[in-house]
């Protein structure tokens, strides 16, 4: 899940004005095309102020090699919205997304009392608002993914019950942990199973999206074009 997770925090956020991290300055330009369509620099950053935020990172330790990663997770997300032909429907409802920004909250020690949560939120150059945007958009791309994949997934039942005889029970025992019966156990591992599934398929998907579109990098990085999805040199098709 992890693979689907870290595309998923990949949000495209237009037209934003924002610090770049690295000059301290305000900077815009055009990062990356997809299609002709820009990623401004200040959508690219505003999504690594998210990303670090949503790992309670501060944004002084991002490394460039994670703000490389962000690129192309955003690349990824641009390739992605192309392919929705309904992308109201499958956003989450308002009560629905309310209850992701408390549960949010929750994780981060203070966040109960107001003014320290915004302040938190201000310390990441973001608003409630802009948070709430990028949920939003975090639980549409899933819901996507999970309609166009799912139902392409076929886990047999001797898959699961090999991986709880030769991963799970070998795990518990590393662990000293009390081993559970297959039966109370075999919904989660299926689950698991499953997600294992749609990431490689997500990775394939993205893979072929890649060689059908142009994709361009304008920034000098070189390790941009190194081909954290095998994508071709330059960025193009």
């Amino acid at each position: 899940m992890q693979r689907l997770i870290s595309i998923l925090l990949g949000v495209v956020v237009l037209l934003a004005t924002v610090p770049c991290l690295l000059a301290g300055e305000i900077i815009d330009g055009v990062a990356a095309t997809v299609d002709r369509k820009p990623i401004l620099r200040s959508d690219w950053d505003e999504d690594v102020r998210f990303e670090a935020f949503m790992h309670q990172k501060r944004l002084a330790d991002v490394s460039e090699s994670e703000r490389v990663a962000a690129l192309q997770r955003l690349i990824d997300r641009r390739l992605l919205d192309a392919q929705m032909a309904d992308q109201g429907a499958l956003r989450p409802s308002d009560k629905e997304l309310n209850a992701d920004v408390a549960k949010l909250r929750k994780q981060f020690a203070g966040a109960s009392d107001d003014a320290r949560w915004q302040a938190l939120l201000s310390s990441y150059g973001l608003t409630e608002a802009r948070l709430a945007a990028h949920l939003q958009e975090q639980v549409r791309v899933m819901n996507f993914i999970d309609v166009q994949l799912r139902p392409n997934v076929r886990i047999q039942d001797a898959e699961v019950q090999a991986y709880y005889q030769k991963q799970l029970l070998a795990d518990l025992q590393q662990a000293g942990a009390r081993p559970v019966s297959f039966a109370e156990i075999e919904p989660k591992i299926r689950e698991l199973l499953v997600q294992q599934r749609m990431d490689e398929m997500l990775d394939a998907w993205l893979h072929n999206l890649r060689q059908q579109s142009h994709v361009q990098t304008l920034v000098p990085l070189p390790s941009l074009n190194a081909g954290l999805r095998q994508a071709p040199a330059n960025g193009g098709k």
